[in-house]
C-alpha cells in the first residue's frame, strides 16, 4: 500500500502521478484448483499530487457472480456516492434509499433543467422537523402537548411553497407565494373523519363552539338527488321541495306555477304568483299579492292593505278597486252618516220649487248631477243608497200630501151635489 514509481534502489525514487493507485485491499477465495476469484476489494487512486501533498478516494467494489465491479466512493473531499462514481452531494444516491433510525436534514427535488443543483436556497427542497406550535403561529390546542411535527416543501418551479403542522389536535395547513420562506400565512385546519359527522343525504353546516369553527355537522337540509327537504328527512316524492315547518318569506315570492300550502302562510314582503294559488289555513301578507292565475282559499283572508283586481290603478282612497262587474249573494254597505229618517221630522218639501229647480239645473235637488259623477269617477253606493232613500222618503211625503188635498176636494164636491 506504498506507492512510488520507481525500481531503483537508492534515495531517489520517482513521486506517484494523479491516476495511479496507491493500495489496494482485495478479499480472495479459492473457488476451485488454479481458480482464485476477488469478491470485494478497496482502492484508492490519487487525484492530485505535489512535493509534501496528496490527495486520492476510495472505491469501493463487489462481485455479483460475472465480474467485479465498482458500487461506492468516498471522494478527495468527502462526498459519498452510492450508485454513482461522481457524486454531487455529501450523500448522492442513485437509486431507491430506505432507513429504519432517524433522518436529519433536507431532501431535495432535482429540477428537470437542472439536475444537479445545490440546496444553498430554500427551493426544491422538503425536511420534516419537531417544532412547537407557539414558535409556529399554529392556532391555541386545548390538548397538553404543544409540540408536533412539520413538514416543509418547496417544490419551485412556480409552485406555493406548503407546510403541513401535525399536532395532536389534527393537521394544519398554510402556504406562502414560490421562494418567500417567510411563512407568515395564516393556518387552516384539515378536516378529519373526527371532525365530518353527518347522515346520508343531510346537507352539513359548521358546528359551534370553535370560532371559526371547524367541525362539521347535520343541518336542516335535506338532498338525495332528487327531491329536497328542509326540517324533513323525507321528502314528499311528488315536489321538488318540501318544508316540514311553517315558512316566513320577508322578501318576494315568485311562483310560477300553482301555489299549494297546507298550513298558514305569512308573506312580510310582496307576494307575486304567477299559478294558482291554494291555501288551506291562514293567509297573512303584509305586503302586495300579484296573482297571474286563480286564488283559491279556503279559509280567511286578512288583507291590511289595499287590493284590485282587473283594475288597471288603485282608486285614491279605496281599500278595493274592480275593473269589471262584481256578482254576490248579498252586499251589506255600513255607512257611517245618518240614515234618512230626518226627512219625516222636515217640512214637506214644496213641489213647485223642485219644478223650478229641475228646470234650471237638470237634476233632483241633493241629488249629483251626471257631470259631478263623472268627475268624480264614480258614485258611493252606500251614499247613493242613502240619497235615493231621502228622494223615496220626500216623495212619499209630497204624495200623502196631495192624498189629503185630493180627499178634501172630493169632500167638497160631495156636499156641493147636496
Amino acid at each position: 500500500m506504498y506507492r512510488h514509481n520507481s525500481s531503483s534502489s537508492g534515495n531517489n525514487p520517482t513521486a506517484i502521478q494523479t491516476g495511479d493507485v496507491i493500495g489496494t485491499i482485495k478479499w480472495n477465495g479459492l473457488t476451485d484448483i488454479n481458480a482464485i476469484r476477488t469478491g470485494a476489494s478497496i482502492r484508492s487512486i490519487t487525484k492530485a499530487t505535489s512535493p509534501g501533498s496528496l490527495t486520492a478516494n476510495m472505491l469501493f467494489a463487489t462481485n455479483n457472480g460475472a465480474a467485479l465491479t465498482e458500487h461506492m466512493i468516498l471522494t478527495e473531499t468527502g462526498l459519498v456516492g452510492i450508485g454513482t462514481l461522481v457524486p454531487a452531494f455529501n450523500l448522492d444516491v442513485v437509486g431507491n434509499t430506505h432507513t429504519s433510525g432517524r433522518f436529519h436534514g433536507r431532501i431535495h427535488f432535482d429540477q428537470l433543467s437542472a439536475a444537479n443543483d445545490a440546496p444553498n436556497t430554500y427551493t426544491n427542497e422538503a425536511y420534516f422537523e419537531r417544532r412547537q406550535r407557539s414558535t409556529l403561529g399554529v392556532p391555541a390546542s386545548a390538548m397538553a402537548n404543544n409540540f408536533g411535527g412539520v413538514l416543509s416543501l418547496a417544490p419551485g418551479g412556480g409552485a406555493y411553497d406548503h407546510q403541513l403542522f401535525f399536532g395532536q389536535d389534527g393537521i394544519w395547513n398554510r402556504r406562502e407565494t414560490e421562494n418567500n420562506a417567510a411563512w407568515t400565512a395564516a393556518w387552516d385546519k384539515l378536516l378529519t373523519s373526527a371532525d365530518i359527522k353527518g347522515t346520508p343525504n343531510r346537507i352539513a353546516r359548521f358546528l359551534p363552539p370553535d370560532n371559526p369553527s371547524s367541525k362539521l355537522g347535520d343541518s336542516q337540509l335535506f338532498d338525495d338527488g332528487t327531491d329536497v327537504g328542509i326540517g324533513t328527512v323525507t321528502p314528499d316524492p311528488a315536489y321538488l321541495l318540501t318544508i316540514g315547518g311553517d315558512t316566513r318569506i320577508n322578501g318576494r315570492a315568485n311562483v310560477s306555477n300553482d301555489l299549494n300550502v297546507g298550513i298558514n302562510m305569512k308573506v312580510v314582503g310582496n307576494a307575486d304568483v304567477d299559478g294558482n294559488s291554494n291555501v288551506d289555513g291562514t293567509q297573512d301578507v303584509t305586503g302586495n299579492t300579484h296573482l297571474k292565475a286563480e286564488l283559491d282559499v279556503d279559509g280567511q283572508s286578512n288583507f291590511d292593505q289595499r287590493m284590485k283586481i282587473g283594475a288597471a290603478n288603485y282608486g285614491a282612497g279605496y281599500m278595493l278597486s274592480v275593473g269589471g262587474k262584481v256578482i254576490a249573494e248579498e252586499v251589506r254597505v255600513a255607512l257611517q252618516a245618518t240614515w234618512p229618517d230626518y226627512v219625516f221630522d222636515a217640512p214637506v218639501p214644496d213641489i213647485k220649487a223642485w219644478e223650478q229647480f229641475i228646470k234650471e239645473n237638470k237634476h233632483l235637488p241633493g241629488v249629483p248631477s251626471a257631470k259631478e259623477v263623472a268627475a268624480s269617477g264614480g258614485i258611493e253606493l252606500g251614499e247613493n243608497q242613502r240619497i235615493l232613500l231621502e228622494k223615496i222618503e220626500q216623495l212619499t211625503l209630497i204624495i200623502i200630501e196631495q192624498q189629503k188635498q185630493i180627499d178634501a176636494l172630493r169632500t167638497d164636491l160631495t156636499t156641493a151635489k147636496h
